[in-house]
């Protein structure tokens, strides 16, 4: 609201109190507005207009007048120049001409009703054009109708949403509008019935969703005066919001493909099957990854069934999407679910408010590989059951439903057949997974991939330690030779800890562990392989080493080592010195 010194005319006319009258009128004549200031020198005295010097002279009894004092309004109209405009008014309404003076008494601009008049009607103009600009460029619709339901103000918005000119809805009330079903239900017509907000979803021919909350503008005396309609297309929001978690999607997508290759999970180098009994399992793994059956991959820990995996993923119609990898037994159980099916915000304390995407929305159009599936609780396998046969998911706390497009690969090292005899393991969930069921042997029968996995573990892993290191042809044989109760994931772990304990270039059975060496086979080692014998001095220390490597492990000082070892302490100290052997005293 303005107030006066917005509202009052800065230049105005002064004359002296001691300035003859006939000078005062003529002065009062030619004034705009035909006001005047009177002044005592500097000191303000009051006002003189037009009006005031007409009532003195129409009077039955002229006074005899002197000079410009004594055409003074009595008493002269002070107001702040603070005032708002309802005081400017009403004390307009006791004096035709007002005085807007400063606290201290200095006049700063005269007010008169035509002057008001004229700044109120530029005053008004420029609002009008600033709210026209308002509801213009707003993004929403706004709609301002009046308390009997009349159209006085809709943007191009509205046209946009309702199909309808706005020359065809200005002047109409929301009741006929609503009766020609442009819109319904009418939010106008609520909030004038209840004269409180209002909020309605209202549909579009054309299928579009729009939201509409009307606001009511209230007089003095509580009634309504208007009504404010603000309308939003939700259909483009849900539009936005898919895209928006499409993008979230894909973003979580390379996080966790990043996460994998970090972690060495894609494999260590191409798949390797030189062993009739590998080479029948790849053809048919090749047969069975152009279909969507669900594969359910068995055999020992560490053969291999993550690279099989893999692989059938890296050769389906399914390849350019996401592999998306779930160890059961390595979450948490009360963090499983929402690892699998993610969560709505705010669902459990501790949740992200934006909520989170689960794996299985991770791997939409892809592949979801489900290692150790045996260690899945009863409640989540009734979960996954549905998904496998539906395509569909709900996160957790969330009602709404998602459809989904995956293929299923389960692995597990357990004898999954009698843990859903024992009860241990849904039965409708297993014959779900058990449509292509494949057997990984363990490496001790496919001795013939040894060799060449043993020859890509050495290249990868002398790449990631700038090393140069070889295996000589008897420590290979040993390799060949040893049973592998922990399969490929032990041959590679081998393999790594010999290229970075040893620190001759060739790898010699000497520097293989005592437990490869062993078995019930009479001859020794070094008998059978025959070739690539050290020195003597080089072999002793060798063995050296490995003894007290092996006594470190078993004792905890050095005066332990030498009970063991059956030597004086102060000789332990001193091996240990020179193979750079640490122990405590």
């Amino acid at each position: 609201m303005p107030e006066a010194r917005e509202l009052m005319q800065k230049a105005f006319a002064c004359i002296d109190v001691e300035t003859s009258v006939s000078k005062a009128v003529e002065s009062l004549l030619d004034s705009a507005g035909q006001v005047l200031a009177v002044f005592e020198g500097r000191r303000f005295k009051g006002l003189i207009t037009a009006q005031s010097v007409a009532c003195l002279f129409n009077s039955d009894r002229p006074p005899e007048l002197e000079n410009a004092g004594d055409l003074l309004i009595e008493p002269c109209p002070e107001i702040l120049p603070e005032t708002d405009l309802a005081g400017v008014l009403a004390a307009l309404q006791q004096h035709p001409v007002l005085a807007v003076k400063l606290k201290r008494g200095k006049l700063e601009g005269v007010i008169t009703g035509p002057l008001l008049a004229l700044k109120l009607a530029v005053f008004a103009y420029e609002l009008e054009k600033e709210l026209d600009a308002v509801i213009a460029c707003s993004s929403d619709e706004i709609l301002i109708a009046d308390r009997e339901g009349r159209i006085l103000r809709a943007n191009r918005q509205f046209e946009e949403n309702f199909g309808v000119s706005l020359d065809a809805v200005l002047g109409k009330t929301v009741y006929e509008l609503e009766e020609k079903r442009i819109f319904y239900p009418s939010v106008t017509r609520l909030v004038l019935d209840k004269k409180e907000v209002q909020t309605v979803i209202q549909s579009r021919r054309d299928g579009r969703k729009l939201l509409a909350t009307g606001t009511p503008a209230f007089n003095d005396n509580g009634s309504v005066f208007r009504v404010v309609v603000n309308t939003r297309d939700i259909t483009k929001l849900n539009s936005l919001k898919q895209k928006l978690e499409e993008s979230e999607l894909l973003k979580n997508r390379y996080r966790q493909e990043l996460v994998e290759l970090r972690q060495g999970y894609l494999g260590s180098g191409d798949l390797i099957a030189e062993s009739p009994v590998m080479a029948d399992l790849i053809k048919v793994a090749q047969k069975i990854a152009v279909v969507d059956s669900t594969v359910l991959l068995t055999g020992e820990s560490g053969v291999g069934k993550g690279i099989i995996a893999r692989f059938i993923h890296s050769i389906s119609p399914r390849s350019a999407k996401p592999f998306t990898v779930v160890n059961c037994g390595a979450i948490p159980e009360n963090l499983l679910e929402s690892e699998l099916f993610g969560y709505a915000g705010g669902a459990f304390t501790g949740a992200l408010k934006e909520g989170k995407i689960g794996k299985l929305e991770l791997a939409n159009e892809g592949t979801l590989f489900l290692d150790e599936i045996t260690d899945l609780p009863l409640n989540l396998q009734v979960k996954l059951l549905h998904v496998i046969q539906d395509g569909v998911i709900s996160r957790v706390g969330s009602t709404r439903e998602t459809k989904l497009n995956l293929r299923f690969i389960a692995a597990t090292n357990r004898d999954i057949a009698a843990l859903v005899h024992e009860g241990k393991f849904r039965e409708d969930l297993y014959f779900r997974l058990d449509v292509i069921p494949l057997l990984v042997p363990p490496l001790r029968e496919r001795r013939e991939d040894i060799r060449k996995l043993t020859g890509a573990f050495i290249e990868k892993l002398n790449r990631r330690y700038q090393r140069d290191k070889t295996f000589s042809e008897a420590a290979m044989t040993i390799l060949e030779n040893y049973h592998w109760p922990g399969n490929v994931r032990e041959l590679e772990n081998l393999v790594e800890r010999m290229i970075i304990v040893v620190e001759a270039d060739n790898i010699t059975p000497l520097n293989l562990p005592g437990y490869l060496l062993g078995g019930d086979k009479k001859e020794s080692v070094l008998q059978k392989v025959g070739t690539d014998l050290p020195s003597l001095k080089e072999a002793l220390d060798r063995l050296e080493k490995d003894l007290l490597s092996q006594a470190l492990q078993r004792c905890r000082t050095t005066y332990e080592i030498a009970e063991v070892l059956q030597i004086d302490q102060s000789t332990v100290v001193r091996k240990l010195r020179k193979h750079n052997l640490a122990a405590e005293k």
